[in-house]
């Protein structure tokens, strides 16, 4: 018997029939190289063979009603592989497209709670004999580093059968009685005072040095300060799906060019295409998104549990024109994001999460979908985004090759967007999984995110017939200062244009009529401003994030989207460093 920890419980705790916490994964087989062949019957007799070797695929949850704490992990007594394996056929004709539509159907369905947690769809009639695997894990069994290792230990770098461990065949999760799962929740609930009575000391300092990180231009975005987007409402339980892959060299050529990580240029990536999305749709905010980035604390100190996750916010500067700006304030926006982050404790989201309780949990979650709280209050964060490295190497599934691999992990209410990212064997798949009543055809994001690449890729061709060096990567400190100064440098503008004012006031007739009529020319200069903004930047609303956030209010928006979103783009300066603060 193995008791759940409160950050695992909690997934199922929070979970309802709109917000279904699993991790999803699309797996695309070649499996031209199997011995003799593919068959359904020979790759589920080896999947099975497999799980008979990982405890983790055969245990499943067990509570009482004398259990005052979280449930327990117990093993499975009637494990039948055929609860868990189903073969589905893809309609014609077979494309990608018919594939996410049958993917995300398939999300949209719980886990049945009474077996163990998790499903695997076997999808026949792909093009040129390929066939997927689409599996579905819940949450609160696995995070994103153990379903990784769970899956992959389904995985081998040659198509042969690896043997089995015979420890792990014969290591079951146990039993539970009723007498040892009432007591031991009984004693975990009697030292929950001097938990809470640990924790309050490092938790009460968090708000005031993130204070002082923001003054210092050092903080990650706060959350509830994203904007909102089409995505950021109540979602429902229907779900809708789009992927894409990008070459992995392509995407190290930008970071060479331009003195980034991978990891910057995805998100640059990402960025770029949720710009383009919402721009089409008009609904460009004037602020930043905000995504949360997932992040492991598995090295951190030692806790019980599965789910050992932290994350961090981070401004994707999507109110930035030139993309390679863009790239570059995210760049530093994600240095700060994980000075900020590693000063945190690791460990707060999981010492936290042990106080859930289901019966309070699960009622407040259900009252705050049927009134749709998460359109009441300021949005949180506007998305997911998770990027998980894989191997440079080709991997086996059961024998076949994987030709892609594509996690997608829950939406929630106030956030029905997640883009996971995962490479493989020199390609970066990403997929991308929504509420289906909130983004009814993700596709355009998946093609938004092909184009971004090529520009970015244009950009870096130019970089490198220049000559120029790629700039150094600057430290939390430098961009603090950066910040600091840019926040600064508008003031200073303002006070010098106050100078010709006073001058004019001090006019021996009619002061009060002379003051009155440089006033008025000071109103109406925006207008001319942002006149000679219009004119400047038409030339370049060919290019496919191009255009301007509109941020506008609502009664200038039927004049055209165009006007409104070049009257607010004067501020680059300030957003860099408010998605900091």
């Amino acid at each position: 018997m193995q008791r759940l920890s409160g950050l695992d419980a909690s997934f199922l705790y929070f979970e309802t029939r709109a917000q279904l916490l699993h991790v999803c994964g699309l797996i695309v087989l070649d499996p031209s190289n199997m011995e003799g062949g593919y068959s359904f019957d020979a790759l589920r007799a080896e999947l099975e063979r497999r799980v008979s070797g990982m405890p983790g695929f055969r245990r499943q949850l067990h509570d009482s009603m004398l259990n005052v704490d979280h449930p327990v992990w117990v093993e499975s007594e009637d494990f039948d592989i055929d609860h868990h394996l189903h073969r589905v056929g893809l309609p014609a004709p077979g494309g990608d497209e018919e594939l996410a539509e049958l993917c995300a159907h398939l999300a949209s369905q719980p886990i049945d709670r009474s077996m163990p947690l998790w499903q695997m769809y076997l999808i026949e009639g792909l093009p040129d004999g390929r066939v997927a695997c689409f599996a579905k894990m819940h949450h609160s069994t696995v995070d994103g580093v153990t379903g990784a290792n769970m899956m992959s230990q389904l995985c081998t770098l040659t198509p042969d059968d690896p043997a089995l461990d015979p420890d792990l065949v014969k290591e079951t999760a146990g039993g539970s009685g009723a007498l040892e799962l009432a007591v031991g929740g009984a004693l975990s609930r009697l030292a929950t005072p001097w938990r809470l009575a640990s924790l309050l000391p490092g938790t009460l300092g968090v708000l005031p040095e993130w204070i002082s990180r923001a003054r210092k231009g050092l903080a990650m975005p706060a959350p509830f300060t994203a904007p909102r987007t089409p995505f950021n409402r109540t979602i429902t339980g229907h779900r809708s799906m789009s992927f894409t892959s990008l070459d992995l060299e392509q995407l190290k050529r930008v970071k060479n060019a331009f003195g980034t990580t991978v990891n910057d240029v995805v998100l640059a990536v990402c960025s770029t295409a949720l710009r383009k999305y919402l721009d089409d749709l008009g609904e460009l905010p004037r602020k930043p998104l905000i995504a949360m980035v997932p992040m492991s604390v598995h090295a951190a100190e030692s806790r019980p549990g599965t789910n050992r996750v932290s994350g961090m916010f981070m401004s994707l500067a999507t109110d930035i024109d030139d993309p390679i700006e863009r790239l570059e304030a995210i760049r530093d926006a994600n240095v700060v994001a994980k000075d900020h982050t590693n000063a945190l404790d690791a460990n707060l989201l999981t010492d936290w999460a042990q106080f859930a309780a289901p019966s309070v949990f699960g009622s407040a979650v259900r009252m705050y979908s049927r009134l749709r709280l998460s359109e009441r209050h300021p949005v949180v964060h506007n998305l997911v985004i998770s990027n998980v490295p894989g191997p440079n190497f080709p991997l086996y599934f059961l024998g076949a090759k994987i030709e892609k691999m594509l996690p997608m992990g829950p939406v929630f209410h106030g956030a029905g967007l997640n883009c996971t990212v995962m490479s493989l064997d020199g390609h970066l798949h990403v997929g991308f999984i929504a509420c289906k009543d909130l983004v009814s055809d993700p596709w355009p994001l998946a093609h938004a995110v092909e184009e971004a690449l090529d520009e970015f890729l244009v950009a870096a061709q130019e970089r490198e017939s220049s000559g120029a060096p790629a700039a150094e990567r600057k430290t939390a400190e430098e961009v603090g200062r950066r910040n600091k100064e840019r926040k600064k440098a508008p003031a200073k503008k303002s006070a010098a244009k106050k100078a010709p004012a006073k001058k004019t006031a001090g006019t021996k007739t009619a002061a009060g009529t002379k003051t009155a009529a440089t006033k008025a020319p000071a109103k109406k200069a925006p207008a001319k401003k942002t006149a000679a903004k219009k004119s400047s930047t038409t030339p370049a609303g060919s290019k496919p994030t191009g255009s301007k956030p509109t941020g506008s209010p609502p009664a200038a928006r039927p004049g055209g989207a165009p006007a409104t979103g070049d009257a607010g783009r004067g501020e680059t300066g300030p957003a860099d460093t408010s998605g900091q603060a």
